[in-house]
């Protein structure tokens, strides 16, 4: 999946030229809080919903407001995963996509989350396997290896920072099995810490219901 596949075709864009009714009107109908603002079909930035009404009408177009996530901005070819690195940088619920310095559209939050959610990783079932390691000691093939000599996949890895412990990463994995439980014990054998495990039998609730609470959340 790259940026172009992801654009929402529906959000339209404003010109820095338009009145401020014409913002106001857009947002109101479409029940958005921001929209993106073009000059000669380049992106200038995002302007707010909040910004309109604190002052409305005081100025008559939407070039005179301040623009927000100026940089919040791919190009129509960058991948879905660094569509989502720049989104949690920005904290946006819009990203805008050009080519080269033309304005396409943009990729709303709620794109990104239906595309998360239709990923194998999340598709597939399986069972959720999170580890924290120090950094110094990761290895994505030696973790890999012990869990293939249980004849068992990795579907899906994803990385986090642990907030109490810079030196070390949570490690999430999603695996091909249902029952893991002699994976973890092969795991724990070579001393790594085994935080948590969500088997088959909960793991289908689990993934829905976060991402209802994004949906909520984001409230889009």
């Amino acid at each position: 999946m790259i940026a172009r596949d992801l654009i929402n075709p529906i959000i339209p864009a404003l010109d820095v030229n338009d009145d401020i009714a014409r913002a106001s009107s857009l947002m109101d109908d479409l029940h958005l809080s921001m929209l993106p603002v073009l000059e000669d079909d380049h992106f200038q930035g995002f302007i707010q919903e909040d910004v309109l009404y604190d002052d409305i009408f005081d100025k008559p177009t939407v070039g005179e407001y301040p623009l927000q996530s100026v940089n919040c901005v791919v190009n129509q070819d960058q991948h879905f995963y660094e569509i989502l690195r720049l989104a949690e940088e920005c904290q946006n619920l819009m990203i805008a996509v050009v080519e080269g310095e033309s304005f396409l559209g943009v990729i709303t939050a709620n794109e990104l989350v239906m595309a998360l959610s239709k990923t194998t990783a999340v598709q597939s079932p399986g069972s959720i396997v999170e580890l924290s390691v120090k950094k110094i000691n990761y290895s994505l093939a030696e973790i890999t290896r012990l869990i293939e000599g249980e004849n068992a996949k990795i579907i899906g890895c994803f990385l986090n920072s642990d907030e109490m412990d810079s030196e070390r990463i949570y490690v999430t994995l999603k695996l091909d099995k249902k029952d893991v439980s002699h994976i973890v014990a092969t795991l724990k054998r070579f001393e790594y810490q085994v935080v948590s495990v969500i088997q088959e039998e909960s793991l289908i609730s689990y993934e829905k219901e976060r991402l209802e609470a994004l949906m909520k959340y984001l409230s889009i």
